[in-house]
């Protein structure tokens, strides 16, 4: 499932509509008084985090969710200056895309990290436990 953490209304439903067309399931945060909270619970694949959000920006956010989590973030902003992006990218977002954004390419990228998180399994609450046999000779 994709989450949309966007305060947009119409960018945020039009989004969603396009990822669901998309075969996506999508949810979507519409206040943002708990955001880092209401992220965690949501058992999110991945996020499309918006950066100027009410009460927290989307940086601040990036990096509580990364001292927990390392689900996929992408980094939605009409902020498309170096520093934001340096910022974003060492608080732990996976993508940094600047609006407006060309919907292929957003899709492209989001294609790839979900596929890269199903075969490296970046669910931070399980330990995967292999049986390792030594030969002694």
């Amino acid at each position: 499932m994709i989450l949309i953490v966007e305060d947009d209304i119409k960018l945020r439903n039009e989004l969603k509509t396009f990822l669901e067309k998309n075969g996506y399931e999508v949810a979507v945060i519409e206040t943002f008084e708990n955001t880092v909270e209401d992220i965690l619970n949501s058992k999110a694949d991945l996020i499309l985090l918006d950066i100027n959000l009410p009460y927290f920006d989307g940086e601040y956010i990036c990096k509580q969710i990364r001292k927990v989590s390392q689900i996929p973030i992408i980094m939605i902003t009409s902020r498309d200056n170096e520093i934001d992006e340096l910022l974003s990218l060492n608080y732990g977002a996976d993508q940094y895309v600047t609006k407006p954004y060309n919907i292929q390419i957003l899709l492209a990228k989001i294609t790839r990290l979900l596929e890269r998180a199903k075969n490296t399994g970046t669910d931070s609450n399980k330990i995967n436990l292999r049986r390792v046999y030594f030969e002694y000779f």
